[in-house]
């Protein structure tokens, strides 16, 4: 039996003093999902325990010291969808918040500063030592080092303090009513106090049983994990260098799942019975980024223009081949006060006579992407008509995500999942964003922000989300094209995958619940 609390109305607060911040946190991540695909229940079939299954990939993974709270390894994403790697709460596949080794995360007053985390008890770890406190914190300033994804979901902590060996308090520097949605992310996932990247281990389902540097890892079940043992016996990760040879593994019976496919290639697996296809609708994109407190970028005229210029219809058939939904510049489609009625039209003369009123017409620029190179081709097609000269350079991970990320003045291509709007917000625009990417700041966004943050009222809450949202749609410095589906294949015997998942690593979060079909 799955041993998860699963949190109602008050995500886990008391309903008291304190109920002002459970009942904004559930009108965070509560309803309004909007046209998704499926039900977000795993496909009724009865699973055989036990089996080996083979998971493939393009890119390239580092397959070595594991640090579980700093990207730019497929691999260590993988891991932290609750495959190795647990959070204290979690996001299910409809983007609604349940605990997970916390029982409770609850505030101790109404300043939405102090929070109290009681630990589920006999929680091991995959060296049998159990959850205590002293992890809990010990992972929680993991977190919040310099350069990790997580750092900017929690913002400052002043104070932590075991209180007892199953209970943690945490002080933060300013108020975050949306604190245990903020333990949520992905890369917020609980160690022991003497992890070592070298042996890495986690509370997982899974545990890592081999590691061959550069070249693959296999997962074996931990059959003392807190929660609902999973079915599959082993998993053996591996990468490939191209897709088709991907594709190939699949075919000639080596993989079994094959994940991130590209949309273009879907219909490689047309009438062949002894395969399915994973699509699920998600609110994942890939946002360019354009560098706010500098020339060209600086003037807002330059940053609507691009925006207005782009044909999204465009990019949902020819880069997506369908298989995406129009965005219109605003992050977080599953936050029930994402505002839909804010719609970004094409408008071409509007946007060159932008571009002239601000000066720039014949400007040119280079716009670097790691990902979604169709996407900026078409972006640099479109801004010809404006008189905008866009050239685009597609550079490596390990070139692109190196000292000049945060420093680059046009850049995309680097992914972002759907979260509710202020952990994503905290990332990129908020007071002291995690990463600092767009360098905008906003004095009426900041305060409308820290204002939203401390209210008690979930009504108030919603409405300055709201007026957030219009500001950056005015003025903001993200373009977001489309948000696109998850897709995959895998083997027609295996069954458990979920017919939505909202997260954009549905497949990776489904590798604890996925087996063979008995």
């Amino acid at each position: 039996m799955d041993t998860r609390n699963r949190t109602t109305g008050t995500t886990g607060f008391q309903t008291s003093r304190r109920g002002f911040l459970g009942m904004t946190s559930a009108l965070v991540l509560a309803g309004a999902l909007g046209p998704v695909a499926g039900s977000g229940r795993a496909q009724a079939q009865t699973l055989a325990k036990g089996g080996r299954i083979v998971l493939g990939f393009v890119g390239k993974g580092v397959f070595g010291p594991v640090d579980p709270y700093r990207s730019g390894d497929p691999v260590v994403t993988l891991l932290n969808q609750g495959v190795v790697f647990e959070g204290l709460t979690r996001l299910d596949n409809k983007g609604v918040l349940e605990n997970l080794l916390a029982e409770s995360v609850e505030a101790e007053d109404d300043t939405a500063t102090k929070w109290i985390i009681k630990i589920k008890p006999a929680v091991k770890f995959h060296n049998g030592k159990e959850l205590t406190a002293e992890d809990v914190i010990f992972s929680l300033k993991k977190i919040r080092e310099d350069g990790t994804v997580a750092r900017g979901y929690l913002g400052p902590i002043s104070r932590y303090e075991a209180l007892d060996p199953l209970t943690v308090r945490v002080t933060l520097e300013a108020p975050r009513n949306w604190f245990p949605v903020a333990l949520a992310g992905g890369y917020s996932g609980m160690v022991p106090a003497d992890y070592d990247q070298n042996k890495p281990i986690g509370t997982g389902p899974f545990r890592i049983a081999s590691l061959e540097l550069s070249q693959s890892m296999s997962l074996a079940r931990f059959d003392s994990h807190h929660g609902q043992p999973a079915f599959l016996d082993q998993i053996e990760i591996r990468p490939f260098e191209e897709p088709s040879a991907l594709l190939n593994g699949l075919y000639a019976g080596q993989v079994d799942v094959a994940t991130g496919i590209d949309a273009s290639l879907v219909g490689e697996i047309e009438g062949k019975e002894e395969f399915k296809l994973y699509n699920s609708a998600t609110g994942k994109c890939y946002p360019i980024h354009m560098r706010a407190d500098v020339e060209p970028f600086k003037e807002n005229k330059l940053r609507q223009a691009m925006r207005l210029v782009l044909d999204r219809d465009a990019v949902v058939n020819s880069a997506y081949n369908g298989y995406a939904k129009k965005a219109d510049d605003l992050y977080s489609p599953f936050d029930p006060n994402y505002d839909k009625s804010l719609v970004r039209q094409r408008d071409v003369a509007k946007a060159k006579a932008l571009v002239e009123e601000a000066g720039l017409s014949g400007m040119s620029i280079e716009l670097v992407m790691q990902e979604d190179v169709a996407t900026a081709l078409i972006l640099a097609e479109n801004a010809k008509d404006i008189g905008i000269n866009v050239t685009v350079t597609q550079l490596d991970p390990a070139r692109f995500f190196n000292e000049e990320f945060t420093q680059r003045k046009f850049h995309g291509g680097d992914f972002y999942p759907p979260m509710p709007f202020f952990m994503t917000s905290s990332l990129i625009d908020g007071p002291n964003p995690g990463i600092p990417t767009l360098k905008w700041t906003d004095e009426e966004y900041l305060e409308i922000w820290k204002a939203a943050n401390a209210s008690h009222d979930p009504a108030d809450v919603a409405a300055k989300v709201k007026r957030l949202q219009e500001i950056l749609f005015e003025r903001g410095a993200w373009i977001i094209p489309v948000f696109f589906n998850e897709l995959g294949f895998y083997r027609s015997t295996l069954g458990g995958f979920p017919e939505f998942d909202q997260s954009g690593n549905g497949m990776f979060r489904a590798l604890p619940t996925i087996g063979f079909v008995a």
